[in-house]
């Protein structure tokens, strides 16, 4: 403390009087600015104020004629009315308004003078003296719903007698306060002259006393500059100046070329740095941010957000890079004079922060799954989605053996991976319906690989290493799921008050549930109903047709068959779809299951159109084959009525795998359907 004030009070006297001088002055002129212009804001509403009271006397006049007119022509005078007293009351509220403020006393004197105060307020009581007489006819006026005629034309009387002088008054009365306002002015005008005139003299005293210390300061300058290029030569971060022309400055630090990969040159243009570092979306972006910076009325702090060079990917010409992966750019504002001259541009490398995040990113959504996948085997009976995972095993397992196994051919290829598609397509049915929603993601993964293979006729043994690789991660995720499941099972076993084994229920509740999830998923809306008879066992067969074919149908009856609410209201049905499952016993002990829904139904013509269009049958095959021939060929392998696949449609394989599972039971299929109408599947099999 002792060594400051010896330094202020040693060869720094001087210079530490003379600027608190000129603080001392700049505080005063600033503190009388701003109570000025308070003040002149006041005044100025004090103007405006008194200019009211003359526009609503007028308006009070003009209300009066047009009431004395109306009473007199024996018409509605309420308008007139309404009008006497709007301008009653503002003219009541403007002159409350100047008593009360002219009633204060100034805080400076020596600004507003209390003489021009006083004088305001005697015009203004003049006013109220004149005003008066005339408030005390209206009053009766507006108080009575039916005014009097000869009240009405006394009232206009008073006021158009008086109107005049208190025009004049009420001038005058605006005239003293532009008075008060102008005295204020010049007495602002002259201080301010005072106090540059002091700062003047103050800046010369400043100036002749201290010229040798500013060159002692310019040597001072030069060593800070010589202490800047080391700092700037051992800073990690990326230091740089960017000009308003977006050239590069000439100070920056010695990390960027390690940053960027390359040279950043004194003078070069940025923009075009900067298309070599990024995509050119980035560097379009950041061209056009940078311009925003640039703009003197834009804030810094409220652009921060919109940076698009925040933890941008840098690419070389190789689109290989050898160092930093990604970089950050932060930009400050630099003003002079209320313009933004330059840019300091700070370079981070995050390339570890992003590494970080996606590491934490990947962790999170694997938990996230490991928790679905537990919720929906929870959701379910754990011994039905064992016994799934189970044949879904030995499917998998049996397709890599029919991989290894197969012997070269043009056919043989085509056929196995027709084969493989529409077992992985009834897997993902019924994984979806037992919540098995991993291994579904998965299996439509494998869809996706399959369907350019399928596309092609030159199929080699080379093509089907990713169906082997894709059959690897799809065995892995069952293989995953069996291990949630068996711990579950494991806890599940032996707990006390389970409920009666009731198999044909649990599936019928799957199927709703799955039913709902397609529906949500393609934003339609259903009414999923189930009639069938109870059964003590449910028979294998029909166990099999729940969990291979009946999701089939049921996901094509909701994507192909149920429109959309706002399509169904157009054709003037609910806007929720209906999907109905019945059983029945036939007496010869065929059990007859049917999926029924009221969409838009199957089309023999539509059909027509979109195998022409393929080119899968020429003009005159298709006008040779019948309706019943047409409507065959949905379950042909690989053929969907649909342009576009998608999670639930598409792929051509749904009906593919109903045909071969009811052709494994020895079962029939039979078709009802009616356009806009109707769609019917009925599934028959021996109940032995």
């Amino acid at each position: 403390m002792k060594t400051l004030l010896a330094a202020l009070f040693g060869k720094y006297r001087d210079l530490v009087l003379a600027i608190g001088l000129f603080l001392l002055i700049d505080a005063g002129v600033s503190a009388i600015n701003i109570y000025t212009s308070r003040q002149i804001e006041a005044d100025t509403r004090l103007i405006n104020t008194a200019g009211l009271l003359r526009t609503y006397s007028q308006q009070l006049t003009k209300g009066l004629l047009s009431l004395d007119a109306d009473l007199r022509n024996d018409q509605l005078s309420q308008s007139s009315l309404a009008e006497i007293s709007e301008a009653r009351l503002g003219f009541d509220d403007a002159r409350r308004t100047l008593e009360s403020r002219l009633a204060e006393h100034p805080t400076l004197g020596l600004i507003e003078p209390e003489s021009l105060r006083t004088e305001a307020a005697e015009h203004l009581a003049q006013v109220v003296h004149t005003w008066e007489p005339i408030e005390r006819e209206v009053g009766p006026l507006l108080v009575n719903a039916d005014p009097d005629q000869e009240a009405a034309s006394a009232a206009v009387q008073k006021a158009v007698t008086r109107n005049n002088r208190l025009s004049r008054q009420a001038n005058d009365l605006t005239e003293s306060l532009e008075e008060m306002a102008r005295q204020k002015t010049v007495t602002v005008r002259l201080i301010q002259a005072i106090a540059i005139s002091l700062a003047f003299l103050n800046f010369i005293f400043i100036v002749f006393k201290f010229i040798g210390k500013l060159a002692a300061s310019d040597r001072q300058t030069a060593a800070a500059r010589e202490e800047t290029g080391r700092i700037l030569g051992s800073v990690r971060e990326g230091l740089f100046l960017l000009t308003d022309q977006r050239l590069v400055g000439h100070q920056h630090s010695a990390s960027l070329e390690r940053l960027f990969g390359r040279q950043l040159l004194a003078g070069a243009d940025f923009h075009a740095f900067l298309g070599h570092l990024t995509s050119p979306e980035n560097a379009a972006a950041a061209k056009d941010y940078i311009d925003l910076l640039f703009n003197p009325k834009m804030k810094q702090n409220l652009l921060e957000q919109l940076n698009p060079l925040q933890e941008i990917e840098l690419l070389s010409e190789q689109r290989q890079r050898k160092g930093p992966s990604h970089l950050s750019f932060a930009f400050d504002q630099i003003r002079e004079n209320g313009q933004v001259v330059a840019l300091l541009v700070s370079v981070f490398d995050v390339s570890q922060k992003i590494r970080l995040e996606r590491e934490l990113a990947g962790a999170k959504e694997r938990a996230d799954n490991e928790i679905a996948l537990l919720l929906g085997v929870l959701d379910h009976n754990p011994e039905d989605v064992a016994a799934f995972l189970g044949r879904a095993a030995a499917m998998l397992q049996l397709i890599n053996g029919e991989l290894q196994g197969i012997q070269p051919s043009a056919q043989a290829y085509p056929q196995l991976i027709n084969r493989i598609a529409r077992n992985v397509h009834a897997l993902k049915g019924e994984a979806a319906t037992l919540g098995c929603a991993s291994i579904a993601r998965e299996a439509h993964a494998f869809e996706e690989l399959l369907q350019p293979l399928r596309r092609r006729n030159n199929l080699a043994g080379d093509d089907l290493i990713p169906v082997a690789v894709g059959l690897s991660g799809l065995l892995g995720e069952i293989t995953k799921v069996e291990a949630v499941v068996r711990r579950v099972r494991q806890f599940a076993r032996g707990t006390p008050g389970d409920l009666p084994d009731d198999r044909l229920g649990d599936s019928l509740r799957r199927l709703e549930q799955y039913a709902r999830k397609v529906a949500d998923d393609l934003n339609k809306e259903i009414r999923f109903e189930t009639a069938v008879p109870h059964l003590d066992r449910l028979p294998p067969a029909l166990a099999g047709l729940l969990q291979e074919a009946v999701p089939q149908l049921i996901r094509n009856a909701i994507a192909h068959g149920i429109e959309t609410p706002a399509e169904r209201q157009r054709l003037g049905k609910p806007a929720s779809g209906l999907v109905r499952l019945e059983l029945a016993s036939a007496p010869d002990g065929t059990l007859n299951m049917s999926i029924h829904d009221d969409g838009r139904g199957i089309s023999a013509e539509h059909l027509r159109g979109v195998l022409l269009a393929r080119q899968l049958f020429t003009a005159g095959q298709l006008a040779a084959m019948s309706d019943e021939q047409v409507i065959a060929t949905l379950f042909e392998p690989g053929f969907s009525s649909l342009d576009s696949a998608h999670p639930h449609a598409g792929r051509g394989d749904g009906l593919s795998v109903v045909k071969e599972a009811l052709r494994q039971l020895g079962g029939r299929l039979r078709i009802s359907s009616r356009p806009n109408s109707h769609t019917r599947f009925i599934l028959q099999i021996k109940a032995a």
